[in-house]
């Protein structure tokens, strides 16, 4: 027995000895240097340790960059403090020690390699003029309906050597994190921010006195707006940058502004293309009261009203007078109208693009003074047993007075169609010779169905 136990101890002796021997030049158990757990670890193996470093550079807008310590050569200058504390560990305490931790601190001074450092910061984009976005001042612009303020935009612009120097400093620092934007002057930054109170007073100012939108439907179904972008043109500003209305001036610009639009719009007096019966393109001459007018004084009315009033609507002018159907339809005219081919003598009336009815006519003598003119007209005062009258001569009299059934005129000069008893024969060259006054003469047998089917506002086209 008493063998038995000594054999043991010698075993436990020669553990223990084996385990002291594992220590020698590394640490023992429960050393902690600087919060790292140096057991079993050799004095480089901390030192390595203590040498780890990171640090994140954060720029503006969000942009962060990792600097690794390994990546510039980033490592602990030995001062023999770490191995003056291995120095000071007996191997054979090790067991002890593991129930009697230490903990050590020592200084870390660090050093990186600066050629490393200047190389790895020429790859970041955000130090790069190129890339980098200059500062925008806040600004009033129209969005979405109204005046507002467009924030300002910080922009990534910065004094890249100057950063460069921020960024080495905090290194030999040993800072874990680098805030660039938060270093004054460091970066370019806007003048004008979006609280500043002229920028504000400004968007109110025109949403007061330019906050109408005005959407004008054209003949061919687009849209004109009349909004803030044209209206704060009209607007004057003082000295210090705030806007005013003057009513002179509001008032002249409303006018120019209709008056620009008629111009666009109205076809009055306008040539106007048309497909003939027998599908030929032909261009009427712009003489007949036809076609889109707008009534230029009551729309500067109403726009006057509507501006003021700030109001959002979408309408057409006022107009005085439109075609008959949408621009692509049949040039405006549509498929309900009157054609009179004044060579050929012949009339025809179609409805719904369909021919409806036709007749010869005689139309007005062929002399400057008698001739028909040809244009684009509007059927209007239609009229039953009405006497027609020549212009009145030096004695007072009428230059011819002519009693017909039905009456339908298209110029505000006395030309219409109307029935002609006196005339026994209609079409071929009678015009040439034996004309009328200048009116397009119907049989009286054709006048009732003509008048019947020549609703008011019809358009009538004329041409040879």
């Amino acid at each position: 027995m008493i063998v038995l136990c000594a054999e043991c101890a010698v075993l436990a002796g020669v553990f223990y000895t084996d385990r002291a021997m594992d220590y020698r030049g590394r640490f023992l158990p429960g050393t902690f240097i600087n919060e790292i757990d140096a057991e079993g670890m050799t004095v480089k193996e901390v030192e390595d340790r203590l040498g780890e470093f990171g640090m994140d550079v954060l720029f503006r807008e969000g942009r962060k960059v990792r600097i690794e310590g390994e990546e510039i050569g980033y490592h602990y200058v030995s001062d023999g403090s770490v191995q003056r504390i291995a120095d000071g560990q007996n191997p054979f305490m090790w067991l002890p020690a593991r129930y009697s931790p230490r903990t050590f601190s020592v200084e870390v001074p660090k050093d990186y390699d600066e050629a490393l450092l200047n190389s790895l910061l020429d790859g970041v984009k955000e130090l790069d003029p190129e890339n980098m976005q200059e500062p925008e001042d806040a600004y009033v612009d129209y969005r979405d309906d109204a005046f507002t303020v467009v924030p300002e935009v910080n922009g990534t612009v910065l004094d890249a050597d100057a950063a460069r120097k921020e960024i080495a400093a905090a290194l030999h620092a040993e800072k874990k994190e680098l805030d660039l934007d938060g270093i004054d002057g460091l970066y370019e930054n806007p003048e004008i921010r979006s609280d500043d109170e002229l920028l504000n007073d400004q968007a109110d100012e025109l949403n007061e006195l330019a906050g109408a939108d005005i959407s004008y439907i054209y003949p061919d179904g687009s849209i004109v707006r009349l909004d803030g972008p044209v209206l704060m043109e009209w607007l004057w500003q003082d000295d210090e940058g705030h806007y005013g209305r003057d009513d002179s001036e509001w008032t002249k610009k409303i006018s120019e502004y209709v008056y620009g639009m008629a111009d666009q719009i109205d076809t009055v007096y306008k040539e106007h293309p048309f497909v003939t019966h027998d599908g030929r393109e032909i261009t009427v001459p712009g003489k007949g009261y036809y076609g889109y007018r707008i009534n230029k004084n009551e729309e500067i009315a109403q726009l006057t009203e509507e501006l003021y009033d700030n109001e959002t609507v979408e309408r057409e002018p006022v107009y005085r007078r439109k075609e008959a159907a949408a621009p692509d339809d049949n040039y405006g005219f549509g498929g309900t109208y009157c054609e009179v081919d004044l060579t050929a003598q012949h009339l025809w009336i179609y409805q719904d693009g369909e021919l409806a009815f036709e007749t010869d006519v005689v139309s007005g003598t062929n002399t400057r003074s008698k001739r028909t003119p040809d244009g684009a007209y509007f059927a209007y005062d239609k009229k039953r047993n009405t006497t027609l009258r020549g212009d009145k001569q030096d004695d007072g009299s009428w230059g011819y007075e002519t009693d017909v059934a039905y009456w339908i005129r298209i110029t505000d000069d006395g030309i219409g169609l109307h029935d002609a008893d006196w005339r026994s024969r209609f079409g071929g060259n009678i015009w040439k010779w034996n004309g009328s006054h200048g009116c397009i003469n119907l049989p009286v047998w054709a006048a009732p169905t003509v008048y019947d089917l020549l609703e008011e506002y019809t358009p009538v086209v004329v041409y040879y």
